[in-house]
C-alpha cells in the first residue's frame, strides 16, 4: 500500500498529537541561542539522558555537539509568548528580551519555566534533516506547579 501523499498525511497524523513545548537554549562565548521545539524525549534514569532533536537549518544547530551544554526549559501554560519568540526567524539576541533569562555557569535560562533541564551532549545521530542529540541531565530546577504549555493541530492548547 503506497501513500501518494505520505508528507502531508504525516504531518497531519503528527500535528493531532499534543506535546509539551520546550525552549532548548544554548550559548557559545557571548553568544546565545533559544529556540521552540517539541521533539524532547526522556531517554534512560540511569544515568538520567533526554533525545532532542533539531532542524540542521536552526541557528542553534551550529553551536550543539557533542560535550556540549544546553538547557531544556520547560514552559508554563503561562509562556505562549515566549515560545512563540522563539520559534520566529528573528535570531539572535532579539529572543533574550524577556528579563527572565537568567545565566548560570555556561548555560543560559529561563527562570520562570516549569523545569529546566541542564545537559551535556554525549553523542548525536545525524539523521536526514535532523541531528539527534543525546544528552546526560546534569542538573533540573522545577520552579512551577502550573501547567505546561501544550501545542496541538497548529495552536496553543488553554
Amino acid at each position: 500500500m503506497e501513500d501518494s501523499n505520505l508528507k502531508e498525511n504525516f504531518i497531519s497524523a503528527m500535528r493531532a498529537i499534543p506535546s509539551t513545548v520546550y525552549v532548548v537554549s544554548a550559548k557559545s562565548g557571548d553568544e546565545r541561542h533559544a529556540m521552540t521545539a517539541i521533539s524532547v524525549v526522556s531517554l534512560s534514569m540511569e544515568p538520567p539522558s533526554v533525545l532532542v532533536c533539531i532542524n540542521k537549518k536552526a541557528s542553534i544547530h551550529s553551536i550543539l555537539s557533542k560535550n556540549s551544554l544546553f538547557c531544556i526549559n520547560i514552559l508554563s501554560s503561562e509562556q505562549e509568548s515566549l515560545s512563540q519568540v522563539c520559534s520566529v526567524s528573528e535570531e539572535g539576541e532579539s529572543r533574550f528580551q524577556d528579563a527572565t533569562w537568567e545565566q548560570d555557569e555556561d548555560y543560559v535560562f529561563n527562570e520562570e519555566s516549569l523545569s529546566n533541564i541542564f545537559c551535556k551532549c554525549v553523542d548525536t545521530i545525524d539523521h536526514s534533516s535532523h541531528t539527534i542529540f543525546i544528552a546526560e541531565v546534569k542538573r533540573t530546577l522545577n520552579n512551577s506547579s502550573n501547567d505546561p504549555l501544550v501545542y496541538k493541530s497548529g495552536k496553543y492548547l488553554k
